[in-house]
C-alpha cells in the first residue's frame, strides 16, 4: 500500500475520534475543523513515524499538542490585541457646502476610473507615481489618464455652473428624501398627515 492510501485509510479509521476529542473538550465549528485539519496535516508530514498498531493514541496525542497550540496563539493574540491603542474617535466629516455638492455631482458623472484616479489624488493625497503603483499601471498611463481625467472634471463642472439645478440639494429628511426634493400626492399628504 503506498502512502497515500495508508493516509486515506488512517484518516478514514480516526477522524471521527479525533473530532469527538474536540467536541468533548468544547471545540466546535471552525475551531474544531481547524484541529482536525492540523493533526492530520502533521501526521501527514510524519507519516514514517505513525505507529501502524497505535495510531489513535499517537494522533491523539498530537491533537493535545495543536490544543495547546492553538491556546497559545490565542492568548497571544488576545494579549497584543489589548496592548493597542484604543482608536481615537474622529467626528464625522464636514456637510459639503454648495461648492462641495457641485463638485461631488460633476465628479458623479465621469466614469468609475476617472473618479478612482481623482480621488487618489485629490483626496488620498498621492502622486501620480504613487497611484501607477496603486492601480498596477505604467506611470506615464496614469499621468495621461489624470490629465484627460482633470479635463473631462472641468467640463463637466463647467457645464453644471452653466445649468445650476432648481433646487440645490438639501439634507435629507427623515423620510430619506431631500428637502425640497418632487413628491408624489400621496408622500405629500402623508407628510403633512403624519
Amino acid at each position: 500500500m503506498d502512502a497515500v492510501a495508508r493516509f486515506h485509510a488512517l484518516f478514514e479509521a480516526h477522524h471521527s475520534a479525533i473530532r469527538r476529542y474536540a467536541f468533548h473538550r468544547a471545540i466546535q465549528g471552525t475551531d474544531a475543523d481547524d484541529l482536525v485539519a492540523e493533526v492530520f496535516a502533521v501526521a501527514w508530514r510524519r507519516r514514517d513515524e505513525v505507529p501502524i498498531d497505535h495510531a489513535l493514541p499517537w494522533l491523539l496525542a498530537v491533537a493535545g499538542n495543536v490544543r495547546r497550540n492553538q491556546a497559545r496563539s490565542a492568548r497571544r493574540y488576545a494579549s497584543a490585541l489589548g496592548s493597542l491603542p484604543q482608536p481615537e474617535s474622529s467626528p464625522p466629516p464636514p456637510e459639503p457646502d454648495e461648492r462641495g455638492v457641485i463638485l461631488r455631482r460633476a465628479l458623479g458623472g465621469l466614469s468609475e476610473d476617472d473618479q478612482e484616479i481623482l480621488r487618489l489624488v485629490a483626496w488620498d493625497g498621492l502622486t501620480p507615481r504613487q497611484v501607477a503603483t496603486v492601480l498596477g499601471c505604467p506611470d506615464g498611463t496614469i499621468r495621461a489618464r489624470l490629465h484627460r481625467a482633470r479635463r473631462r472634471l472641468a467640463d463637466r463642472l463647467a457645464e453644471l455652473a452653466a445649468d445650476p439645478p432648481a433646487h440645490p440639494p438639501q439634507r435629507p429628511s427623515s423620510t430619506g428624501q431631500y428637502v425640497g426634493e418632487a413628491t408624489s400626492p400621496e408622500e405629500d399628504h402623508h407628510e403633512q398627515v403624519g
